[in-house]
């Protein structure tokens, strides 16, 4: 009887091991290697998650400073109420009440010529009255500057009060200026007799008009001045 070998002496049997364990270790690669390629795209995932929540910071972030500026904008009224109240009164009167009035005398006897050849001085005294026109209307743009002084100067209300009294004195003078105008083109040709009286009536209409609007203006410009002036 033949004797049997052991089986690590038998090449034929190794061999058949070998090859199997080859054969066992590429299907486990196979196996592997799909999760493997989904495991990436997963990370991938996971960073572009990961940039969308830094670009989210990035964003918040820019939010909290838009944020702290609107509340500092809206912080600027900081000063005290003493303090506001003297910077309102001082401003409003850069220009003393009464001269407004020595304002409106000035220009309305500039308008108050005979503008025809006839007169030698005519072409200085339009020059003059064109001049006060001017000096007007610089006083009312002056005016509506008012309301663009620092919002730190004052607390809120008395900014509120500020802004409404430039825009009342702004509209007043543009008032004035208007009927200074219509003076200016109107009031010889009214008085000359050679003028018809319908043509008249509807020159003293069109000042009647301009002068009554100019008074309404005025008297509110003066009421914000006086409630400024006596505030405690």
């Amino acid at each position: 009887m033949e004797e049997r070998k052991p089986w690590y002496k038998r090449p034929f049997l190794i061999m058949s091991f070998i090859l199997i364990g080859l054969i066992v270790v590429v299907q486990i690669v196979i196996l592997v290697s799909p999760g493997d390629s989904d495991s990436a795209p997963t990370a991938t995932k996971s960073n572009s998650y990961d940039d969308y929540d830094a670009d989210d910071d990035s964003y918040d972030d820019e939010s909290d400073v838009s944020s702290d500026e609107s509340s500092s904008s809206s912080n600027d009224f900081s000063t005290d109420t003493k303090t506001s109240l003297a910077n309102l009164k001082a401003d409003i009167s850069t220009i003393p009440k009464e001269n407004y009035d020595n304002i409106e005398n000035s220009t309305l006897e500039k308008m108050d010529f005979d503008p025809t050849g006839a007169n030698p001085s005519a072409s200085s005294q339009i020059s003059a009255a064109i001049n006060s026109l001017k000096n007007v209307q610089k006083l009312a743009d002056d005016a509506k500057e008012l309301a663009n002084k620092p919002d730190s100067d004052y607390t809120q209300n008395d900014k509120n009060k500020l802004t409404n009294y430039s825009n009342v004195l702004n509209e007043y003078l543009l008032a004035f200026k208007d009927y200074a105008t219509v003076t200016y083109q109107d009031k010889y040709t009214s008085e000359d007799p050679s003028t018809s009286q319908s043509d008249k009536q509807l020159l003293i209409d069109e000042m009647n008009t301009a002068r009554s609007n100019w008074t309404d203006k005025k008297n509110q410009w003066l009421n914000q001045y006086n409630e400024i002036i006596n505030q405690q």
